[in-house]
């Protein structure tokens, strides 16, 4: 493993130091995830996700930062820890700097339970997720990508996780048009059409009821383990599936209590109320 050096600047004071990349976490379109060590005051090292990109790509990931900036008071979602511009044979990159899950993503959590998970906890869980939502819904946003792998998991008290949203890059303002060239004949996806709900992309505008039918696709995942619409085959069918089928993504376990399946139908509900944050009881 080769170490790289880069020059980061932390939010808040300004101070410009040296963080050591420590490995490649993955990539999405043009932009890379790495693990950097930074150093603290106290001579110790801070571990963190690095997004980078060319600059002449960095719209995508500036639009992140200025969003998470407006949810550092939320413990449920994922802090930025600063920005700064650095250059590597001659090409400036951007990187963004953001607090590192030690527990993965929810997926990985899924898998680590054995593939489902149990009631009680996807209970806690999902009310983590909608402290989240009212979070962004309620200063006017839709993630537009909530999905498992976009969820953070971070150590809490004891065995206790905690969960918190991530991924940042797609989101839109409610009620913003969302014109779909070449007319609904030609579905074009800038989320992930798995968790996404159709009827909102159809209908060519953004709406909280894209994510409230998300969080009801991560809910029936955590517990039966798979992911919505499992077997479908090509985005036609999918889209088909969705737009005309009164049934959710994925069968409902008889087993799951009778709250958890009313916060699931409320989830897959055809006709949402439109307008305003979505509230937390």
């Amino acid at each position: 493993m080769t170490d790289i050096s880069m020059v980061a600047k932390l939010d808040g004071n300004g101070i410009v130091v040296e963080s050591t990349k420590v490995k490649t976490l993955g990539s999405v379109s043009s932009r890379q995830v790495h693990l950097a060590k930074l150093p603290t005051l106290v001579g110790d090292h801070l571990l963190a996700a690095v997004k980078s990109c060319a600059y002449s790509h960095f719209s995508s990931i500036q639009k992140e930062l200025h969003i998470l900036r407006q949810f550092q008071d939320s413990d449920r979602i994922v802090k930025c820890l600063g920005d700064v511009a650095s250059l590597k044979t001659e090409v400036t990159i951007y990187n963004l700097f953001l607090e590192y899950a030690f527990g993965g993503t929810l997926r990985d959590l899924i898998e680590r339970y054995g593939g489902s998970i149990l009631e009680p906890a996807v209970k806690c869980y999902t009310k983590m997720l909608l402290e989240g939502l009212r979070c962004i819904h309620g200063q006017g946003y839709v993630h537009y990508d909530l999905k498992p792998k976009n969820i953070l998991v971070f150590p809490g008290c004891g065995s206790d996780v905690i969960l918190k949203i991530t991924n940042f890059g797609l989101v839109r303002q409610a009620d913003e048009n969302h014109a779909i060239k070449g007319g609904p004949k030609k579905l074009k996806f800038s989320g992930t059409p798995l968790y996404m709900q159709l009827e909102t992309i159809v209908k060519h505008q953004i709406s909280h009821a894209l994510d409230i039918w998300s969080l009801g696709c991560i809910v029936l995942e955590m517990i039966t383990g798979k992911q919505p619409c499992e077997g479908m085959e090509g985005k036609m069918a999918l889209a088909i599936k969705i737009l005309f089928s009164t049934s959710p993504p994925n069968q409902i376990p008889k087993t799951f209590s009778d709250q958890g399946k009313d916060l699931l139908m409320k989830c897959f509900a055809r006709e949402l109320v439109k307008g305003g944050p979505l509230i937390c009881r």
